[in-house]
């Protein structure tokens, strides 16, 4: 069975998509556990992509992988979790709490302002 589901803007996706971002999305809990990701795929952009924010660092940035370019143990996807972490200095961990002063290869008009509680 085939199903289709159609979003806002007019992208379609479909099972496999939502399967896929269920996998990545539990093992990036699984791994770095009480971090708030973010998973989306979107298998009609540049081939598939898969999109993985962490929502504790930012909501503007992250990560986007090629869906061809996956393994089946979806090694690259820990990989770019952990590199969201890195980027922020957050413990790639458990989540402490807390958000990031800085994040490498933000711009200076996105960094957090932690003092206000604010994060991009």
């Amino acid at each position: 069975m085939h199903t289709e589901l159609q979003t806002f803007d007019g992208h379609t996706y479909d099972g496999n998509d939502e399967i896929l971002a269920k996998r990545c999305a539990e093992m990036l809990n699984n791994h770095y556990p009480g971090y708030l990701w973010a998973v989306n795929v979107n298998s009609e952009c540049s081939g598939g992509v898969v999109i993985i924010k962490n929502y504790d660092i930012s909501y503007k940035y992250g990560y986007v992988l090629h869906i061809e370019k996956l393994d089946n143990k979806l090694k690259k996807v820990l990989m770019a979790g952990g590199e969201i972490l890195e980027r922020a200095r957050m413990a790639r961990s458990t989540y402490k709490g807390g958000m990031p002063n800085f994040i490498d290869g933000v711009p200076d008009k996105h960094q957090p302002i932690p003092e206000l509680g604010i994060i991009i």
